[in-house]
């Protein structure tokens, strides 16, 4: 069972037995999404509201499952899309014994 712990304007964050929910609800049951800390759930929020693509990968899926407006869905998608075409650093020589 989950609690009613704030409503910011649309968004209603719930307190479950291991986590918090961000509920949107103008959305479906699908607009949905889960942090751990409670502090995540007003940022996640603030950052919706701005319009603000999050740096995070968790945070720009979070953004994306929450939110209903479908020009700030595809402003996010192609973030993830461009975030995947990204060159990743690798050190080859990390383990290394000299």
């Amino acid at each position: 069972m989950s609690r009613v712990i704030g409503v910011v304007s649309e968004y209603k964050i719930l307190q479950n037995e291991r986590d918090y929910i961000v509920v949107n609800t103008k959305g479906n049951y699908d607009n949905h999404g889960h942090f751990k800390k409670l502090s995540t759930c007003y940022l996640i929020i603030r950052l919706m509201q701005k319009r603000t693509i999050p740096k995070k990968s968790f945070m720009l899926e979070a953004a994306r499952r929450i939110t209903i407006d479908q020009k700030y869905k595809q402003v996010l998608e192609m973030k993830q899309e461009k975030n995947k075409q990204r060159q990743r650093y690798f050190n080859p020589n990390k383990r290394v014994r000299r």
